[in-house]
């Protein structure tokens, strides 16, 4: 298998821990789920997956239609940046702009460190032919450098902001380090919309809805580009660390040998590739705070999902 250096390099800037006799690699950065076009084409595939669309996706989508007059009234501007952080294939994007009131203007940006999906993104709001879409700007970066983008985009036509970070992307991150890291690139009146999971019974439930084969399809290209094939590696995911984790575990052992470097993987070994963080109300809201001055919370019928409007 090709290793990809990318991947590569980022295993070797993590290391790795030690767990008695098993060593433990962690590379969960979701900068590296979407990069590749394999990775990306597979998650489209997870998002078409219908439970997961009916407890992810339809949850935030009606949350953005049945909340967008709260969200402008709290930027109190008709005029601004939309600045779409991990747009994804910008389904979300499109809906929070047809919600708007027919005399909003805005431009749009979106953000995504793949350029398969600023691609997608961009041909679909381009398809809406929408008179709220002044102009676009986009960005194929990582988004935590929200604070680049937004000095390359704020202008006196578009005086505000509002930043998306939907798809409980906040989830995968330490919530601290990505609040602070966003809230630090927005300028006093600019609005974050966060859509997330929440809980309302144990933090801790139904793992094996993360186990299902859409997961291991996609992770699966970010093992691949380290040089792994399909044999020689199982899937899970499990509760650990106060969080969920997607890991593989190493079947046999095994060299990997790029531009000059090597790293010797033993059977048993594992290599976490995702982490999701879950989150109570309370534990959202009093989060936020740190960091906004203005924080409130609209949760879905269900109680299962929502969004978290905040002003800087």
């Amino acid at each position: 298998m090709a290793v990809n250096e990318r991947i590569f390099r980022e295993l070797l800037k993590r290391g790795y821990s030690e767990q008695g006799k098993i060593r433990v690699w962690d590379i969960s950065d979701s900068k590296l789920w979407y990069f590749t076009p394999e990775l990306s084409k597979s998650f489209l595939k997870l998002e078409r997956y219908r439970p997961y669309k009916k407890n992810f996706i339809d949850r935030e989508i009606n949350l953005i239609k049945s909340n967008i007059n709260q969200i402008l009234k709290m930027l109190s501007e008709k005029r601004f940046n939309l600045i779409d952080l991990g747009s994804g294939n910008g389904e979300k994007a499109e809906v929070f702009i047809k919600s708007l009131p027919n005399d909003a203007r805005l431009r749009y940006c979106p953000v995504d460190i793949s350029p398969q999906f600023v691609k997608l993104t961009m041909s679909r709001i381009r398809r809406m032919n929408s008179s709220k879409v002044m102009a676009t700007k986009q960005f194929t970066e990582n988004f935590r450098n929200l604070d680049n983008i937004v000095g390359l985009v704020l202008s006196g036509q578009y005086p505000r902001n509002i930043c998306l970070l939907l798809g409980a992307t906040l989830s995968h991150y330490d919530i601290n380090d990505l609040l602070f890291t966003i809230s630090n690139g927005m300028f006093k009146g600019d609005v974050l919309v966060i859509g997330n999971g929440i809980r309302k019974g144990k933090r801790f439930v139904e793992l094996e809805k993360y186990k299902v084969h859409f997961f291991d399809e996609w992770f699966i290209n970010i093992m691949k580009g380290l040089g792994f094939s399909e044999e020689e590696l199982k899937y899970d995911a499990r509760f650990a660390n106060k969080r969920l984790e997607a890991l593989y575990k190493i079947l046999v052992d095994k060299e990997i040998n790029y531009a000059g470097r090597s790293v010797k993987f033993s059977k048993g070994d594992e290599v976490i590739v995702a982490v999701q963080y879950k989150y109570f109300p309370a534990e959202l809201e009093k989060f936020c705070k740190m960091y906004f001055s203005s924080v409130e919370i609209v949760k879905d019928k269900d109680e299962e999902y929502c969004l978290v409007l905040c002003k800087k």
